[in-house]
């Protein structure tokens, strides 16, 4: 590391340090420094800068913001669906990049990444949509700093919005037989998609996604989702683990199964065609070889739920319906969590809290059933 003093005027030292080339375009980078006093101060100096320079913050690119997170989501959509891709893309390019993306990497504070949280808020985004923004920022810069093109995480540092606490609204056993019965009315498929995703707790895409090659005697294997994009349009794509599990079912649910087969059969027949070679258990077409939009379910539970004045509902109510009924029946969270396609248990700890006290009042019964204490007569006996 090389550095020079240089007496401007009397009195007056100019410091200058070489620091290593940028890690990105390679160009030469110096610092500069003015110090007032002797000369043996001015040593002491660049001394003190020459250390500095070593420092790996030094080492530091001057890549601007939207350079890093180009480079970044270059690599990083090669693993994510394409509905995900473009909700990043739509974030980075209509929220992130106008407000960060001139700023040098090297100089971004939290107080930059915090003041867009804010000017976020104020344009009216929802504190949740908001730490979305928030924690695509943070991963891109967690890359640059993998990369040696920063020292530290700037929005490590920073202190997104809270999210609002609310319990999650769950349909009840009589709202549930009730939203059956009038989508039944409509279309025997749109109520045998409710029972069957309230019985698996399946998400929507993934429940729109099984096909005829998936159902076994007892379970459904899931092994895709159904997406939208408007770019790509109704997409196959892959579960939100990525992984595959098996879904175990009760002989309801087997029965809602063996009934759509045989309504995707009787279709295929009345028209005249012939079945794919792997249908959809639930299809747009007679031969069962298109998915149906993973809106539509969407908005025909939309339909029968308002006309209830059950705002509050929506299809995914149906998945929190299969969670909390299990969690309050005993079943342990690790075997929800499996059946819910959660990575980790604590997710379903944290989303379905609210229905722990159930089983904490259960806990409390059971204990107390243990111990016998000693009645009047026990006492008179003694």
């Amino acid at each position: 590391m090389r550095g020079s003093i240089r007496e401007k005027r009397p009195g007056i030292w100019e410091i200058m340090v070489e620091l290593p080339p940028d890690p990105v375009s390679g160009k030469r980078r110096r610092k500069w420094a003015t110090v007032s006093g002797s000369k043996r101060k001015a040593q002491f100096e660049l001394q003190k800068m020459l250390v500095g320079a070593k420092d790996a913050k030094a080492r530091a690119s001057s890549a601007s913001v939207e350079h890093v997170i180009n480079e970044w989501f270059g690599l990083a959509r090669q693993n994510l669906t394409a509905q995900t891709a473009q909700s990043y893309e739509t974030r980075i390019r209509t929220q992130i990049l106008p407000e960060l993306g001139a700023i040098p990497v090297d100089e971004l504070s939290p107080l930059h990444i915090e003041t867009l949280c804010r000017s976020l808020l104020d344009r009216g985004l929802a504190p949740a949509g908001v730490r979305f923004t928030y924690a695509i920022l943070r991963r891109a810069l967690n890359q640059a700093v993998k990369w040696g093109w920063l020292e530290t995480n700037p929005a490590m540092r920073a202190t997104p919005p809270r999210l609002p606490q609310r319990e999650l609204a769950s349909i009840t056993v009589d709202q549930l037989a009730t939203l059956i019965r009038d989508a039944e009315a409509l279309n025997p498929q749109w109520a045998s998609m409710i029972i069957l995703s309230a019985v698996s707790g399946l998400r929507r895409g993934e429940l729109l996604g099984l096909k005829w090659s998936d159902l076994g005697t007892d379970s459904v294997t899931v092994r895709r989702s159904m997406g939208y994009t408007p770019k790509v349009g109704v997409y196959e794509g892959t579960t939100k683990t990525r992984q595959t599990r098996r879904v175990a079912l009760d002989p309801i649910g087997m029965a809602v199964v063996a009934r759509q087969m045989e309504e995707i059969r009787s279709a295929s027949e009345q028209v005249g065609i012939e079945l794919c070679s792997d249908p959809f258990l639930f299809s747009a077409e007679p031969d069962g070889s298109k998915a149906f939009h993973p809106d539509s379910i969407s908005k025909v539970f939309r339909r029968v739920a308002d006309t209830h004045g059950w705002r509050e509902l929506h299809f995914h109510s149906l998945r929190h319906f299969s969670a909390t009924e299990m969690i309050a029946a005993g079943v342990d969270i690790r075997t929800v969590a499996a059946r819910l396609g959660h990575s980790d248990p604590s997710i379903t700890l944290r989303v379905y809290a609210h229905a722990l006290p159930e089983r904490d009042r259960a806990a409390a019964e059971l204990l107390g059933s243990r111990l016998r204490l000693p009645s009047a007569e026990d006492s008179a006996e003694s």
